[in-house]
């Protein structure tokens, strides 16, 4: 005989279920690593494919991340949710503790939907096969299709090619070391200052912040004088 599941409610649940389930307004959710950000979304795109009225298709969705290790495994987890959902029997017991949770999200979303479970399988079943169609990726791959399908209107080369990162990385790495010949050289305009700043920090540390300002274009102000 298997014993029962002891299901533990979180003390946000009511906040997370409005996050889940609430589409007549923008939502902002603010959490720390590890706190179930991927899990909440996973939640929400399976209430936005399976829901009443007005179900999506899953290509009608957008749901960006910063990388694409996070992307994929959204991707991922959305997946296998969907296909643990096609694997219930709602006439059977579930036998172990993964058919019992994917048995309890079923019933609770057939009943807050009015869906049949041949209506929400189908949802499921398209959902899945279009699920490599969908835009569920890294938002410089999601800007990199728009600039494609527009790239008169966009004013650039249709053959460009985005960068996700390790271009960057490599053009950094030659400039800065044929900036540090020239700024290091003993007939070097700025030869003082360098002893000034290198005196107080490490040539890496130098070399982190110009990476800094670089990859973050951050606009650098002269203070203005103070008015007397």
């Amino acid at each position: 005989m298997s014993t029962p599941a002891i299901i533990t409610e979180l003390a946000d649940a009511s906040e997370r279920q409005c996050a889940i389930a609430t589409f007549d307004h923008n939502l902002v959710v603010t959490a720390g690593a590890g706190t179930g950000k991927t899990t909440l979304l996973v939640d929400r795109l399976v209430q936005l494919l399976l829901r009443n009225p007005e179900p999506l298709k899953i290509t009608e969705i957008v749901a960006l991340t910063f990388t694409n290790k996070a992307a994929n495994e959204m991707k991922l987890r959305l997946r296998e949710r969907l296909q643990s959902y096609l694997a219930v029997k709602l006439d059977l017991e579930p036998s172990n503790d993964n058919e019992g949770k994917a048995y309890r999200e079923i019933t609770a979303l057939i009943e807050r939907y009015q869906l049949s479970k041949d209506e929400l399988d189908a949802r499921v079943h398209d959902a899945l096969r279009n699920m490599e169609r969908s835009d569920i990726g890294t938002i410089h791959s999601f800007a990199a299709t728009l600039l494609r399908l527009y790239p008169m209107e966009a004013g650039i080369d249709p053959q460009f090619q985005e960068d996700d990162g390790k271009q960057f990385e490599r053009i950094f790495d030659e400039q800065w070391d044929l900036w540090l010949d020239q700024e290091l050289a003993l007939a070097g305009s700025h030869a003082d200052d360098w002893r000034k700043i290198l005196r107080k920090l490490m040539l890496d540390q130098v070399k982190a912040l110009a990476k800094s300002l670089c990859s973050e274009t951050v606009e650098l102000q002269r203070p203005q004088p103070n008015s007397t």
